[in-house]
């Protein structure tokens, strides 16, 4: 690898946060399409099924379990506050949704959703994961595996 290259970090909790990313869009388009489908014929069933998607993604990330400290690079806590916006928001739009039935706020909860997620898989792509005891993961040598740090 050339010097001051980074090198990707994606692990098996990127792919399947993927995999729901693709249901998510899968299902907003069936939607979308007119399906027949009981669950996801309606605003509301579909506003329920993309929620449940999400939430699913964001627990296999698991990214609720980081908050922010003092030892927080300014960075990184601009990225969690950025990503507590969007999914505040994505929130929002669900329960809009639930309530009133609304296109829009299913909508806004799918683009709100795939924003969450492809924010976090860059930032997991360009970062070193963070270990217990503050200190940042290590480069492997050339030729040495590395290990998911997930």
């Amino acid at each position: 690898m050339a010097k001051g290259v980074r090198a990707m970090m994606l692990t098996w909790r990127d792919a399947v946060t993927t995999l729901l990313a693709g249901a998510i869009l899968a299902v907003y388009l069936a939607f979308l399409d007119g399906t027949h489908l009981w669950l996801i014929s309606g605003a509301r069933g579909t506003t329920v099924t993309v929620l449940l998607l999400g939430l699913a993604g964001g627990y296999v990330l698991g990214t609720a379990r980081h908050l922010a400290t003092a030892a927080d690079t300014t960075a990184v806590r601009l990225y969690l506050a950025f990503a507590g916006l969007l999914a505040a928001a994505a929130l929002a739009a669900a329960v809009t949704g639930l309530v009133t039935g609304s296109a829009a706020a299913l909508a806004a909860l799918v683009v709100l959703t795939i924003s969450l997620w492809l924010v976090a898989t860059v930032r997991h792509a360009f970062t070193l994961p963070a270990y217990r005891g503050g200190r940042r993961a290590s480069r492997p040598a050339a030729g040495q595996r590395r290990l998911a740090h997930r």
